[in-house]
This record gives C-alpha cells, sequence and structure tokens, in this order.
C-alpha cells in the first residue's frame, strides 16, 4: 500500500469518534446560550463548537457501518509519519475540522490510539473494530513537544 494511503487510514482513526454524529457535548453555560449582538448590531461570530465530552456507542457503530471514508473529507496528516531515532513515532496533523470539538488541532502529532500505533492500516482497521466495544476512546498525541492524551468515554 503506498505511503499516502496507510497514513490516511491511520489518521482517519484518531478522529473517528469526532465523526460520531451524536457526540455528548459539554454542558452550555448560560452566558454561551444566546448569541449576543456586537455593539454595532451585527450578529457576533459563531462560537467554537462545545467541547466533546462523551461518545454514544450507537454513534460509534454507525459511523464503522459508513467506512473509514467518511474521515477523508474532515481530515488530513503530512504525507509521511514522523519518526524517531529511525523509527515509526506518529502521524503529524495537517488539518481538521474545527466543528469537530475535539481537543486536536493541526501540528499535534497522534502515537496511539487505545494502545494501538497505528503504522499499518492492519493497526488502523484494528483500532477501528476495537472500539465498536471500547469503554473508551484514548487518544496519545504530542503538541508543542509534550505528550498529551484525549480520553473520551464511550457510553450506552
Amino acid at each position: 500500500m503506498a505511503p499516502g494511503i496507510r497514513l490516511t487510514l491511520s489518521a482517519t482513526l484518531v478522529l473517528f469518534a469526532a465523526a460520531c454524529g451524536e457526540s455528548t457535548p459539554a454542558p452550555k453555560s448560560a452566558s454561551s446560550a444566546a448569541s449576543p449582538a456586537t455593539p454595532s448590531g451585527e450578529a457576533a461570530r459563531p462560537s467554537p463548537p462545545e467541547p466533546v465530552t462523551a461518545l454514544k456507542r450507537a454513534a460509534i457503530k454507525d459511523t464503522i457501518a459508513q467506512g473509514l471514508g467518511v474521515f477523508l473529507q474532515n481530515v488530513s496528516v503530512e504525507d509521511w509519519p514522523v519518526m524517531h531515532d529511525g523509527k515509526f513515532y506518529g502521524f503529524k496533523i495537517r488539518t481538521i475540522n474545527a466543528d469537530w470539538g475535539i481537543d486536536l488541532k493541526p501540528g499535534d502529532v497522534v502515537t496511539r490510539i487505545n494502545g494501538i500505533v497505528p503504522e499499518h492500516p492492519e493497526e488502523a482497521d484494528a483500532a477501528l473494530r476495537a472500539l465498536e466495544k471500547a469503554t473508551a476512546l484514548k487518544v496519545d498525541f504530542e503538541r508543542d513537544g509534550k505528550a498529551k492524551t484525549l480520553e473520551l468515554p464511550i457510553v450506552d
């Protein structure tokens, strides 16, 4: 398989949960419930999406059924993986759909998905299939040289 295809398959899993349309956003505060007008009377810019705090299992199953192609419209990664000391380290996110409301952004390097290092298509596929029964989605990544983890519980 060509490197670009392998990278795309692996990186799409990183954002799998974000594509699940029925995720559970954080509760809205009273101050963010309405869009206030600016002093000039114009409508305010749309606020960023509420952060996703949990994923619904039914939405995950629906997303698995749709296949990996769904993700290709919402995320891209650098053409080549990030290597450390000649070994695979992760995939660097080039672009990501900001409307997903998850804590991943361009420049982040994804290193693991639920403990699986998605270097090859078979690991990407295993990570995808494992989400159907997992209790959470856990994405290990690096941002600005610091290790971080995004963890979203999966609720029934």
